[in-house]
Order: structure tokens, then C-alpha cells, then sequence
């Protein structure tokens, strides 16, 4: 807050003491008065401080506050004076620069005491360097008050707008964010929706003994290829289910062939059907699938037993293993 004087009736002055007023040569009083009746006003502002609402209490400047008295009474047009009113929290700092400037005009006034007897023009002159240096250090305190005023200010409105665009631009950054973690949450859940389910891959294992096992064409050639005499006479018979004796290319112990077998048996419909389409055979999907539900508890005994099926011969189960 800057220190700023006003105009302050002398009606609003709380008188000091009596004794206060016997420290002045009323011949000086006198003088005063008249200089403030030609000015107009004083030319150093006395400190007050208030003590009410309309009125206040004089801290220094006793001597100019009965200086403008004595020209109220000489001039009632005379009724105010000029003064600074000191706030509470800044009265002791004030009061102490005041008397630090009126102990360094003391010796000067002593000097001249003593050698020769002080002229009104050489006391007016006095008067107005004593003001000239109150007003240069008031300005001064000012002047530094306001640079501290004005930089506290504009560090904070520094800060205030640092402090919003940091807000709108992390707001902004997190909107941002958001929009394309939505946008990559609803391609991921339209990419979910249009694929397709595919039915289960054969186990790796099941890779291996496919891509070892010979290739159909070399199965239907052994398999229609007649035998040598020696091998005929050789090969031991063995026999269906039925009484005559038959000739089968099928090894019910062939790794391959016990893995069909046990899949045929367990398989739902939906991956039998699948597995069957690669041999083209899955027209026999259905009834393979429904002669199993026939029989629960026993399925299918031997690989052969699927030939119960109308329209699957042994060939047609050599491609299903081959396929498979």
C-alpha cells in the first residue's frame, strides 16, 4: 500500500496534552502560522494516526499542528492541513525514518545556534531541505513498495496462467488418450465380432505322424496290388466278423490308426464332420455319428467297425487314415 497524504480538518485532530505546546516559542508558532497562511498549507506533513472513524491522533508534527491552529485563529478559512495517515501494521517503521531524518537535522541547528542567531529565511530554508529529504526517502519507499508490488503481482499472474495452460493442456492431452483407447477398443471388439470361429487344429503331434504317414495313392496301391505267391502262402489268415477269411491292409496297431479310432469315438459331430472333409467323406459324418450314439458303451472296438456304415469299405477308410 502506498503512503499517500490527505487533507485532514483540524476539527478532526484529537488535541495532544497542554505541557506538549510549552516546547515551542509561541514568537516561532507565530512565524509558522503566518508561512502556512501564505502557502496555504504546510510543506512537511505531520504523521497521524486514527483513532475513530472522523477523527485521529498525532504521532509527530506537533509543532505544525499549532502552527495551523494559530492560523485558524488568525484566518478561520485556514482548517485544514496536510498529513499522512499511517496504517498500523507499517506505524513503527514511519515513526522510526521520521526521527532518524530529524536527528540528522539536529546538529545542523545546533551549529548555527550557537555561532549566530537563525534568520526566518535561513529556518524556512532548514524546513524545506528537512521536507526535500522526507519527500526524497518517502518517494523512495514508494517507489521500491510498488516495484515489490508490481513484481509480487506479475509473478502471480505468471503463475495463474502457467498454472491454467498446464490444466487445459493435460485436460487436453487426457482427452486425447481416451478418444484413441476408445477408438482401439471398438476395432478390437468389430475385429472379435467378424471372425469367424475355426474349428480346432489336430495337436502337433498328430502333424508329425500325418506328415510321416505314406501318401494315399501308395496305401490304394498296396492295397490293390496282388501279393507273390510268397506272400500269400506266407501272410498269415485272419478273419472278419463274418466266417470267410479276408485280406486287410490296416494295421490296428499303426499309431496313426489308434489315434482315428479314439477321435472317431470322441469327436463331437461338428469336428468329425471337419475332420472328415478332408478325405470327402463327410457325407459319412452323420451316420458314423449316430451308429456311436447306438452303442455307448462299447463305440467302436476296431477301425473296422465303422464299415457297418452303409457305403464305407475298407478303401474308404485307408483315405479317411491317410487324410486324417
Amino acid at each position: 500500500m502506498s503512503l499517500l497524504t490527505s487533507s485532514i480538518d483540524l476539527d478532526m485532530i484529537a488535541p495532544p496534552l497542554t505541557e506538549s505546546q510549552l516546547q515551542f516559542p509561541a514568537s516561532e508558532i507565530d512565524h509558522l502560522a503566518q508561512l502556512f497562511l501564505q502557502v496555504g498549507d504546510t510543506v512537511r506533513p505531520i504523521i497521524l494516526r486514527r483513532i475513530s472513524p472522523i477523527s485521529f491522533e498525532i504521532l509527530e508534527g506537533y509543532f505544525e499542528y499549532y502552527a495551523a491552529m494559530k492560523a485558524q485563529e488568525i484566518d478561520d478559512q485556514f482548517t485544514a492541513i496536510r498529513a499522512y495517515v499511517v496504517p498500523p501494521d507499517r506505524e513503527l517503521a514511519i515513526l522510526s525514518q521520521y526521527q532518524f531524518l530529524r536527528s540528522l537535522s539536529t546538529p545542523l541547528a545546533n551549529e548555527k545556534t550557537d555561532s549566530l542567531p537563525i534568520t526566518p529565511s535561513e529556518r524556512q530554508s532548514d524546513l524545506e531541505k528537512i521536507e526535500q529529504t522526507i519527500e526524497q526517502t518517502i518517494e523512495r519507499t514508494i517507489a521500491n513498495r510498488l516495484d515489490q508490488k508490481i513484481a509480487a503481482t506479475i509473478e502471480r499472474i505468471v503463475e495463474e496462467k502457467i498454472g491454467s495452460s498446464f490444466q487445459a493442456m493435460t485436460k487436453q492431452i487426457t482427452n486425447q488418450i481416451t478418444q484413441q483407447l476408445d477408438i482401439h477398443l471398438s476395432e478390437i471388439k468389430r475385429s472379435l465380432l467378424l471372425t469367424p470361429v475355426t474349428p480346432p487344429v489336430a495337436p502337433p503331434i498328430n502333424q508329425i505322424i500325418e506328415s510321416s504317414a505314406p501318401p494315399v495313392e501308395t496305401i490304394l496301391e498296396s492295397v490293390t496290388k496282388k501279393p507273390s505267391k510268397s506272400t500269400r502262402t506266407n501272410q498269415p489268415k485272419t478273419r472278419s466278423s463274418g466266417s470267410s477269411p479276408t485280406k486287410s491292409a490296416i494295421k490296428e496297431s499303426d499309431p496313426k490308426v489308434i489315434e482315428v479310432l479314439r477321435e472317431l469315438n470322441t469327436l463331437n459331430f461338428g469336428d468329425l464332420e471337419y475332420k472328415l472333409l478332408k478325405s470327402r467323406s463327410k457325407k459319412f459324418a452323420r451316420p458314423i455319428y449316430e451308429l456311436r450314439l447306438q452303442q455307448p458303451d462299447q463305440k467302436f472296438q476296431s477301425i473296422l467297425d465303422i464299415t457297418k456304415v452303409e457305403g464305407i469299405a475298407e478303401k474308404t477308410i485307408l483315405k479317411i487314415i491317410a487324410a486324417w
